[in-house]
């Protein structure tokens, strides 16, 4: 028998690739290891390696911008606290895209989204979202001040552009004027602050907090279709359906035939996205995710569903994505 080997270049690219899973967990930790540095010493050479990752992101994006959303709407790992940060910045990448935004405007918008929370890293740390119960009022006031106070350590840290620092600053404004830290509206508020906060209007409530659980990610688009206009941008809110799709990648479903499956990515019909199926019609836990299109009447989908319990999930996910080149 014959065998066929191996072609050079794309064994050597694929040396050079990353499982989408683990290249999220290595950005995730080289943000973590940003942020303690800059709390100790806020220079400009802590602040390059926001910039480094924010490269990172844009080319991941360019490459494989489903496989990126979906694997950080299901990350769920406990480790992971900045995750947020890094769901915001691929949205306000994807979103600044959609609008024709620069990329060089992209690429501070990118940082602003990861630095977005720098004034409360301590809050953070004290796992703030894993808090059941509602906040106190130190808490309340830490988190209405951190929008300036991360002004503060960029601008201390050598941070000029205003894109990154206004995006930072006022991410918590809202158009209709009932924000904070100065309660701006309207134009008042800058295109980037508007990208970003919308991204983390979303993100909020697509992941869960120790005080509420996450909602569903359509219901997440549902709550943010209904706000348009009020205190979201209205245009940006359809730039992020755009993005999304109506069922985002990552997001749980049961099909027609009682599959549970997961959305991969959006098709050519944007109401019926390609989904792989991970437990049966009969309750069994597949061995490899099924590839099904959802526009095929079989595979029509019926509800979506919360993350199944699956023995062997992580296996089946890993390599419904594509990977990530360094």
């Amino acid at each position: 028998m014959s065998t066929v080997e191996p072609d050079e270049k794309q064994t050597k690219d694929d040396d050079k690739s990353s499982d989408i899973f683990i290249w999220v967990d290595v950005q995730h930790k080289f943000l973590a290891d940003t942020f303690d540095q800059l709390l100790i010493s806020p220079d400009r050479k802590h602040i390059s390696r926001c910039l480094y990752l924010a490269h990172k992101i844009q080319h991941a994006c360019q490459d494989n911008s489903m496989g990126l959303l979906a694997v950080l709407q299901l990350n769920r790992n406990p480790r992971n606290q900045y995750v947020k940060e890094l769901y915001a910045a691929v949205l306000c990448e994807l979103i600044g895209r959609q609008i024709g935004m620069r990329p060089s405007a992209r690429l501070l918008l990118l940082c602003a989204a990861m630095t977005q929370d720098i004034g409360m890293l301590d809050l953070q740390e004290d796992r703030l979202d894993k808090q059941a119960t509602g906040l106190t009022e130190g808490q309340r006031r830490q988190i209405q001040k951190h929008p300036l106070n991360g002004l503060k350590i960029l601008e201390q840290a050598g941070v000029k552009d205003s894109v990154w620092l206004s995006a930072v600053e006022q991410h918590h404004e809202r158009l209709d004027g009932k924000g904070y830290p100065q309660a701006l509206s309207g134009d008042q508020i800058s295109q980037a602050a508007r990208i970003l906060a919308l991204a983390d209007i979303y993100v909020a409530m697509a992941r869960p907090r120790g005080d509420r659980p996450a909602l569903l990610p359509r219901d997440a688009m549902k709550k943010i279709f209904h706000s348009r206009g009020e205190h979201i941008d209205a245009d940006l809110a359809k730039a992020l359906i755009s993005v999304l799709g109506t069922q985002p990648p990552g997001s749980w479903v049961r099909l027609a035939n009682n599959e549970i499956a997961v959305v991969i990515r959006r098709s050519d019909i944007p109401a019926f996205p390609i989904v792989g199926s991970v437990i049966s019609s009969q309750g069994e836990h597949l061995e490899r995710a099924i590839i099904r299109d959802t526009s095929d009447r079989s595979f029509t989908m019926v509800e979506m569903v919360k993350a199944p319990f699956h023995f062997n999930l992580g296996a089946l996910l890993c390599v419904l994505w594509a990977k990530i080149s360094d």
